[in-house]
C-alpha cells in the first residue's frame, strides 16, 4: 500500500511539527487519538516515498523521543514502581516500562531495593535492576561506596549477579576497606562470581587506573554508554541523606570525564602512579579540546586551570609518558600539546624527553604528522642537547622544512573516475590545500607524494571494494600514517562504513551524492577532529621564526645538532623567502661553511639592491671571516665592479666583502690606482 496524495502527507506532518509540541506531549496526541497503529504504519510507508522520507524520520524520532522522556519521568518511574505489587499483567507493563527508562530508573528502584518497610519490593526490584545490566553497574557501584554496611550487602549482592567488569575496582575498594567481615565476605563473593576469583594482593589503585583506560579506549566506540546516540549520558554521585543523584553531561565529554573520575581515584589510592597521571593529562587535553566554547561542564568546574597548567605542573615523566600514548594512538592534537608542555618546562624536561622513556621526543620527529615533527625539533633544539642520541640527524631538517613548509596543507585525491578527480580537487584547492596530481590508485600518486614532506589528507572515491583496501595501505605506511582520510561512497554503503571505522578518528565515511560544500565541511571537520585547526598565515610566520631562532642557536652553540644539515634547504629558502624573514635566513647561511652556502648568499646579494644588498654583503662577508673565501671567480668580478661603480653605501660594502673575502693584492689594485 503506498500513500497516494505524498504532497498532502507532507503538509498534514509539517503542521504537526509546526505546533512545536514537546516530546512528551505528541506522545499523549498520538497515543490519546486511538490512532497509534494508523501512525506506526503511515510512518513506515512513508520511508519509501522519497519526498516523505525526511519529514516521516522528524515525526518518528519526536515520538520516540517523547517516549523515552515519559518513562524517564520521576513520577512516572514511581508509578511504574508501585505497579510492581500489582497483578502480573500490571507487573509485566511496569517491568518493561521501568527497562525502558533504564539508568534514570535507578536510583528509585536503590531505593526501593533499601527500603526497610517495604520489604515485598526488594524481591520485585532486584530482577529488574539485573535485567538492566551495565546501565545499574555506574550508579549503583557509586552508591555502594557511601552506604552504610547493610546496605552496601543488599547492593553487593546485585553487583554479584550483573557480569559487568566496570564494578570490579568499587568491589575491592570495599573488599580492602570495610570494617564489617559480612561486607567484605559479600564483596569477594560478588568478585568471583564476576571475575572468576579474588586477588586480595592486587592493588585498588591499578584497578581504578585500568577502569580509567577502558573508559578512555572507548572514546570513539562508544561501546560502554547507557543512551548510545543521545546528546547526554549522566554521572553519578551519592550524597547521604539525599541519595543518588544524576548528573547529565554531554556525551562528548563522558569518556574524558569518566577516565578523569578513575584517574583521581587511582591516584588517592597511590600518589606515586605516573600512569593514572599521564592517564589524566591525556583525558584533560582531550576534554579541552571537544568542550564547546561556554559550556558548563559539570565534570570540571569553570573554577578549575586550563588543561597545561596540570601539564607543565606535573613533571617529566607523566608528561613524556602522555607523550608516547598519543603517538601511539596517532592523536596528534595531544601530542602536540604534551609537546608544548615539554617546550614550556625546558631544559631538563626536553632533555629527559630525548633520551628518557626510550627517546619519545625524538620519536616524534618521525611521526606522520608534519606539525608534530615541528614541534618536537623546537622543543629539542630549544633544549640544546650535548650528547647525541637516535634521531638527531632529524632535527635540523626539519626545522629548515619550516621556514618554507609550514603554513602549507597538502592533500592528495584517489578516485576512479576523471571527473571526480577534477571534482575533488577543485574543491580541496578552494579550501587551500596543495593538492597534487590525482591518481586512480594509491600506487599512482608515490612519486608526487615522495616530494612533499607529508600528506594532511586523503580524499578517495574508489568504491567499496578498493576503499577499504586503499584505507589499509595508507595506515600502514609510516609516512602516512596518521594522514586524515575522507572515504566518498555510495549512500547504501555509508551506514556500514561508518560502522566499521567508528572507532578510528582519522577516518571519516560521507555519501559520494554530497555537493561541494558538503564534501568541503566534511573535509574540515574531519580535519579539525583529526589533526586540529588549519595553520594561519601568522602561525606559519611564526613558526618559520621560531625554526631560525632556534637554527642560528644551534649554528653558535657547540651541541650535537649540525647547522649544516640545514644548507639545502636555507639556500632554497633563501631565493623564496622576502624581507626580514630572508635577513634571517642569510644568516643562519652564513654560519655555515660550505662553497655552496657562501656562493647562495653572494648571488643573493647581487641579485638584490639598495638596502636588501648591502644586508646581504654583510652576511657574506660574515661567512668569509668564519670560513674564507668560497665564492666563485665570476662573482669576485662582479662584485669589484660593484665597489668601483655602486653608490656610496653600496660601494663601501662591496669593499668591505672583498677585505673580508682577502683578495690578492692585484684584485684590489684597481680599486686604488
Amino acid at each position: 500500500m503506498f500513500i497516494m496524495q505524498p504532497q498532502l502527507a507532507e503538509a498534514n506532518a509539517r503542521a504537526l511539527l509546526d505546533l512545536n509540541l514537546e516530546p512528551v506531549e505528541f506522545v499523549g496526541l498520538v497515543e490519546d487519538s486511538g490512532q497509534l497503529q494508523r501512525f506506526d504504519e503511515a510512518y513506515r510507508r512513508a520511508l519509501r516515498v522519497a519526498t516523505l522520507e525526511p519529514v516521516a524520520a522528524e515525526l518518528w524520532a519526536l515520538y520516540e523521543q517523547g517516549k523515552r522522556d515519559r518513562a524517564r519521568g520521576l513520577q512516572e518511574i514511581d508509578r511504574n514502581i508501585e505497579l510492581l505489587l500489582e497483578g502480573l499483567r500490571a507487573r509485566s507493563l511496569a517491568t518493561a516500562r521501568l527497562l525502558e527508562a533504564g539508568e534514570y530508573a535507578v536510583p528509585q528502584l536503590l531505593d526501593a531495593l533499601l527500603q526497610p518497610r517495604r520489604p515485598e519490593l526488594r524481591g520485585l526490584v532486584t530482577p529488574i535492576l539485573a535485567q538492566m545490566g551495565r546501565a545499574a553497574v555506574v550508579p549503583l557501584s557509586e552508591a555502594m561506596l557511601a552506604l552504610d554496611p547493610a546496605s552496601q550487602e543488599q547492593v553487593i549482592r546485585v553487583l554479584g549477579v550483573l557480569p559487568h567488569r566496570e564494578s570490579i575496582p568499587y568491589l575491592y575498594e570495599v573488599a580492602q576497606t570495610t570494617a564489617s567481615d559480612q561486607v567484605r565476605r559479600a564483596a569477594r563473593d560478588a568478585i568471583t562470581q564476576i571475575d572468576g576469583a579474588f586477588d586480595p594482593a592486587l592493588p585498588v589503585g591499578s584497578l581504578y587506573r585500568q577502569l580509567g583506560e577502558r573508559y578512555w579506549s572507548d572514546r570513539n566506540t562508544r561501546s560502554i554508554v547507557s543512551f548510545p546516540g543521545e546528546r547526554h549520558q549522566l554521572l553519578w554521585n551519592y550524597f547521604p541523606g539525599i541519595g543518588l543523584e544524576p548528573t547529565a553531561i554531554y556525551s562528548e565529554l563522558y569518556h574524558q570525564a569518566m577516565t578523569m573520575r578513575q584517574a583521581e581515584r587511582a591516584m588517592r589510592f597511590d600518589g606515586g602512579d605516573r600512569e593514572a597521571l599521564s592517564l589524566w593529562l591525556t583525558a584533560n587535553f582531550s576534554r579541552e579540546m571537544v568542550q564547546p566554547t561556554g559550556y558548563d561542564n559539570p565534570a570540571y568546574s569553570v573554577d578549575r586551570r586550563e588543561a597545561m597548567y596540570y601539564a607543565v605542573a606535573s613533571g617529566s615523566d607523566p608528561v613524556q609518558r602522555g607523550l608516547a600514548r598519543a603517538l601511539r594512538e596517532r592523536e596528534t592534537a595531544i601530542a602536540r600539546e604534551f609537546i608544548a608542555a615539554i617546550r614550556q618546562t625546558a631544559g631538563g624536561e626536553a632533555l629527559q624527553g630525548i633520551q628518557g622513556n626510550q627517546g619519545v621526543l625524538a620519536r616524534a620527529l618521525s611521526y606522520a604528522d608534519r606539525r608534530v615533527q615541528y614541534d618536537a625539533a623546537l622543543a629539542i633544539a630549544q633544549a640544546m642537547p650535548r650528547e647525541p642520541f637516535a634521531g638527531a640527524e632529524r632535527v635540523v631538517p626539519v626545522l629548515a622544512g619550516l621556514i618554507r613548509d609550514a603554513g602549507v596543507r597538502y592533500a592528495v585525491v584517489i578516485a576512479t573516475s576523471p571527473e571526480r578527480q577534477q571534482f575533488l580537487r577543485s574543491v580541496l584547492e578552494r579550501d587551500g590545500y596543495t593538492v597534487l596530481a590525482p591518481a586512480a590508485r594509491l600506487s599512482g600518486a608515490a612519486d608526487a607524494i615522495s616530494t612533499v614532506p607529508g600528506i594532511d589528507l586523503f580524499v578517495l572515491d574508489v568504491g567499496r571494494g578498493e576503499t577499504d583496501q586503499t584505507i589499509l595501505e595508507i595506515q600502514r605506511s609510516n609516512r602516512l600514517a596518521t594522514s586524515a582520510i575522507l572515504a566518498l561512497l555510495s549512500g547504501a554503503e555509508v551506514p556500514a562504513a561508518q560502522t566499521r571505522y567508528a572507532d578510528d578518528h582519522l577516518v571519516r565515511i560521507t555519501s559520494t551524492g554530497a555537493t561541494d560544500a558538503q564534501v568541503s565541511a566534511s573535509a574540515r571537520q574531519l580535519f579539525e577532529r583529526a589533526i586540529g585547526t588549519p595553520m594561519t598565515d601568522a602561525e606559519a610566520r611564526s613558526y618559520a621564526e621560531q625554526a631560525l631562532v632556534a637554527l642560528r642557536s644551534i649554528a653558535i652553540g657547540r651541541g650535537v645538532l649540525r647547522v649544516e644539515d640545514a644548507a639545502v634547504p636555507l639556500v632554497a629558502a633563501l631565493q623564496e623567502t622576502s624581507g626580514e624573514t630572508r635577513m634571517r635566513v642569510a644568516e643562519v647561511l652564513s654560519f655555515i661553511g660550505t662553497r655552496r652556502a657562501q656562493s647562495a648568499l653572494m648571488d643573493a646579494a647581487l641579485a638584490a639592491g639598495g638596502a636588501e644588498r648591502i644586508a646581504l654583503f654583510n652576511a657574506t662577508a660574515e661567512s668569509a671571516r668564519r670560513f674564507g673565501n668560497l665564492i666563485e671567480p665570476r662573482q669576485v668580478q662582479r662584485l669589484k665592479e660593484i665597489a668601483m661603480t655602486g653608490g656610496r653605501a653600496e660601494a663601501t660594502a662591496a669593499a668591505a666583502l672583498m677585505g673580508s673575502l682577502n683578495l690578492p693584492n692585484e684584485e684590489l689594485v684597481p680599486l686604488i690606482v
